[in-house]
């Protein structure tokens, strides 16, 4: 028998019971502030219940004796305000729109204040809740008054609560299902986008299978997708090392043969076939097998590696030259970045006649940059060049060797190892193309 699970697995149903959740919050909430809002007096009650004391201590005053009656009304005064009598008007009525309005209110909540000598004087704060300051003055039947202050609140809550009060709650319980939604939802997606780009530059990542029951299944079958991936890979790479193993065997043997040739010309042209077709084959295992490089990454010195093949192609009376540091360390594959560097450099040699390799750091880069003298890249072709396969009929030969990848493989390595290739063209003339790398 399964346990009784409170909260929902699927997606679906933990958004339902969210969102009923928020409802029952602004239902709770509502309810409380609307009983507030009741037992906090209005501003209606508070002028009926002024002009009421008013009233009564009228009154109580008549019945005392003059000598008596300034005592008598002190005594009577509601907290905070005040109460006295005098023999003489103290208050001038200055007949101002919010007094008239106030006397309407006053004898509208005791009609024993009609045509009864009446005055008063209001005064409203500046500031917020704009509580009005009351003074009140009534004539009595004998010509003496009774006067008193009080403050008219504004009660802001009866305001607040009444408009806004329920569209607050109701908005607060939204965001704050919306904000646990999210939260349930983004974190499993954050990591997976993640572990995707990982996957994309060549990690093996395992997504925590938690979250949501929808959730679940995306983590599941994204591991099951890199599964099938490695395997395919896996499959992919053994099959290029048997048909690499296969292929090189007849062309060691074509070349053996072409070695008994007695014809000068015809030996020189199987001999030059069969080197094309060994590059060939060289550059496609290459560039196929590129994503599976079991070497792992490390300290490298990118300036040895530079002065090396400067220093090999010297050696073959090929036209050659370094210029940078002795040494400038950078954290790569080295068999990696030396063939692509060697890469470069060949392609220099080959269309331009001469390579002249320059080392620099730039801040946190390091740059080496590879120019010759050779026909350049037309510009419309300089995003095309790193295509696979991708030949120009134009400004390169058509009858040199290799499938068009010595490029792609270029910026393939440099993708892996965190770096990039920029390729220029130089205003003089020829080709630049730098490889660029994070310095240690």
């Amino acid at each position: 028998m399964k346990p009784l699970r409170l909260w929902p697995q699927r997606l679906v149903g933990q958004v339902t019971l969210v969102l009923m959740l928020a409802v029952a919050l602004e239902f709770v909430g509502s309810s409380i502030l609307f009983e507030n809002s009741r037992i906090y007096p209005n501003r209606d009650n508070q002028v009926r219940r002024a002009a009421e004391q008013l009233v009564v201590a009228e009154a109580i005053l008549e019945a005392q004796p003059q000598h008596d009656r300034a005592a008598r009304a002190a005594g009577l005064a509601a907290r905070p305000g005040e109460m006295g009598w005098t023999a003489l008007p103290t208050l001038v009525d200055r007949e101002r729109a919010a007094e008239r309005k106030l006397k309407d209110q006053f004898r509208e909540a005791e009609p024993s204040l009609a045509r009864r000598d009446l005055r008063m004087n209001a005064e409203i704060d500046r500031a917020l809740p704009r509580d009005t300051h009351l003074k009140v003055a009534l004539k009595m039947r004998d010509g003496s008054w009774v006067w008193m202050k009080t403050r008219i609140r504004a009660a802001p809550w009866a305001v607040v609560l009444s408009s806004f009060g329920s569209a607050f709650i109701l908005g607060l319980g939204v965001i704050a299902a919306a904000a646990l939604v999210l939260r349930n939802l983004s974190r499993p997606l954050r990591a997976l986008a993640e572990a995707a780009d990982k996957v994309g530059q060549g990690a093996r990542i395992r997504v925590a299978e938690t979250g949501a029951g929808d959730l679940k299944l995306v983590a599941k079958a994204f591991n099951a997708m890199q599964d099938r991936i490695a395997g395919l890979l896996q499959t992919r790479t053994e099959a290029l090392a048997a048909v690499g193993h296969d292929l090189r065997t007849p062309l060691a043997r074509l070349s053996l043969r072409a070695g008994f040739v007695q014809d000068p010309a015809a030996r020189e042209a199987l001999e030059a076939d069969v080197n094309e077709m060994t590059a060939m084959l060289d550059s496609l295992l290459a560039y196929l097998g590129g994503q599976e490089d079991p070497e792992p990454p490390r300290r490298t010195d990118i300036a040895a590696i530079a002065m090396t093949l400067v220093d090999d192609a010297v050696d073959a009376e090929r036209d050659a030259a370094y210029d940078g540091p002795e040494h400038l360390p950078v954290h790569a594959r080295p068999l990696s970045l030396k063939r692509a560097i060697s890469n470069l450099v060949e392609n220099a040699l080959h269309y331009g006649g001469q390579a002249r390799l320059s080392l620099v750091r730039d801040g946190r880069t390091v740059i080496l940059a590879v120019e010759d003298d050779g026909p350049g890249i037309p510009d419309a072709e300089l995003a095309h060049v790193l295509e696979p396969f991708h030949r120009l009929d134009s400004a390169r030969a058509r009858n040199t060797a290799g499938l068009g990848l010595g490029l792609t493989i270029v910026q393939q390595i440099l993708k892996r190892e965190g770096g990039e290739l920029v390729l220029k063209n130089r205003p003089e003339g020829g080709l630049r193309a730098e490889v660029r790398l994070a310095a240690l």
